[in-house]
Formats: structure tokens, C-alpha cells, sequence
């Protein structure tokens, strides 16, 4: 699990044929993928992605259940929530969480990682947790400022800042379970294996 290992995950079954058909440097890998990807792709990459995929679906969760389901909004739990981004919901931020859970199950299951049904579902609602903490510091900023929107670079997103706002906090918690608690949960479990 730590950063530069080669360590297939439960995908390269199905990937390995793939990415035979293409060879196994960048150069042999279609011309749409940047030649920047690297293979065999890292057990960090992988970490990356998986981290990348609870976050970003977090907030299509949240956005979802709270669109179906919400009527409790955020400020009435938590003030501070409700004057940084008013229309955010409890049920919104529930759902949110529990798409990251799902997604970070998945993760930790195709990862091998010790204890990953309970690590990855962790794993997954820190993230949801963390990325609303980044989305309401950066929603306060605006608000701090008289903006809307970071930017307009992107249409009906605003700009880099109002995509990339969910990171501010995941990613030092992302450091810190890659190189910190990922290999101490794998000592716990090679450990185990010696005495069983």
C-alpha cells in the first residue's frame, strides 16, 4: 500500500489483458492518454484514484440525497455551516458520506488492504467529513470576499478553486494514511498472520 510499490491490486485480472494490448511503456498507449502515465501503475496512483473517486462522488451524493431527501438544513445543526453555504442539508451530507463509503469499501477491497471493510469504509466518510470541511472554508472565503464563484473558467462550475475546494483538508489526511497508518495497519496484519 505505500506509495511507490508495484503491488497488483484485484483489478489486474481484468486489466492485465488490457494493458498487454498496449505494452507496457507510455509510448505504446494511445495518443489521447497523456505520455505523463506511467507503467506499471504505483500503489500510489492507485491510492490517488481511489481517493479522487470518494471525494469527487461525495459531492455528487450530497448533492443527490440532498436534492431527493433534504429538509433539515446544515445551519440548523451547525451555525457556522448554514451562513457559509445555506442550502447544504444534514440528509445531503449523510448521503454524501455514505456514497464515499461505498466507494472507499470498493477501494480498499481492490487495494488489499488490511482490514478493508472496515479501513475503507473509514477511509470513505473522512473524506466525505473532510471534503464539506474544504467546500465551507472555501464557501466562507467567497462569501468573505462578495464572490460567487472563484472564477469562470469553467461554465456552471466557476473556476479551479470552486472544483478543487474538497482538498484542502483531504489531502494532508490522504498523506498521512498513506504514509503513516497504511503501513502500521500492514505490520498489525503480518503480525497477526505469525501468530495464527
Amino acid at each position: 500500500m505505500i506509495g511507490k510499490g508495484l503491488e497488483p491490486t484485484r483489478l489486474a485480472p481484468l486489466m492485465g489483458p488490457v494493458l498487454e494490448r498496449f505494452g507496457k511503456t507510455a509510448s505504446s498507449l494511445p495518443s489521447f492518454i497523456p505520455k505523463t502515465v506511467h507503467l506499471p501503475v504505483t500503489t500510489g496512483a492507485t491510492f490517488i484514484f481511489w481517493t479522487w473517486l470518494c471525494i469527487a462522488f461525495s459531492d455528487v451524493g450530497a448533492y443527490f440525497f440532498g436534492k431527493s431527501f433534504g429538509k433539515t438544513k446544515l445551519g440548523q445543526v451547525a451555525p457556522a455551516a448554514g451562513a457559509a453555504s445555506p442550502n447544504k442539508t444534514v440528509e445531503g451530507a449523510l448521503g454524501g458520506a455514505l456514497v464515499s463509503a461505498g466507494l472507499g469499501l470498493l477501494g480498499a477491497w481492490v487495494q488489499k488492504w488490511p482490514y478493508w471493510y472496515l479501513t475503507g469504509p473509514l477511509h470513505g466518510v473522512m473524506l466525505a467529513v473532510l471534503g464539506l470541511i474544504g467546500d465551507l472554508t472555501a464557501s466562507i472565503l467567497k462569501r468573505d470576499a462578495g464572490l460567487k464563484d472563484f472564477g469562470d473558467l469553467i461554465p456552471e462550475h466557476g473556476g479551479i478553486m470552486d472544483r478543487v475546494d474538497s482538498y484542502i483538508f483531504t489531502a494532508p489526511y490522504s498523506w498521512f494514511v498513506l504514509s503513516h497508518v497504511g503501513p502500521w495497519l500492514q505490520r498489525i496484519a503480518a503480525a497477526r498472520m505469525v501468530v495464527v
